[in-house]
């Protein structure tokens, strides 16, 4: 298959695409532009990771990509990311 879909939420876009290996894989895109200083990429790909990892075993097999898309204001980054993450899957169910 093919066929990409995308959602993107308040702070994340997040883009799937179906795989066969029987779960669910995760990619990352944390920019230089949008977090300047490493530590601060660092803390969102460990946000980002365990995320996936508590949604993981809801997920059905898809390659996942998640790119933050703004700057993180206030707000709970997690349930956005885990939000993005379910309906990324149930989108890509319907493409």
């Amino acid at each position: 298959m093919t066929y990409r879909c995308a959602v993107r939420s308040r702070y994340f876009q997040v883009m799937s695409k179906p795989n066969e290996l029987g779960h669910a894989r995760l990619g990352m895109i944390v920019s230089k532009r949008l977090f300047a200083r490493a530590v601060d990429r660092n803390r969102m790909r460990r946000l980002i990771r365990e995320t996936f990892r508590l949604s993981a075993n809801a997920l059905p097999a898809l390659d996942l990509v998640v790119r933050p898309s703004s700057q993180p204001g206030e707000g709970s980054l997690t349930e956005d990311l885990r939000v993005a993450l379910v309906s990324a899957a149930a989108k890509c169910g319907k493409c």
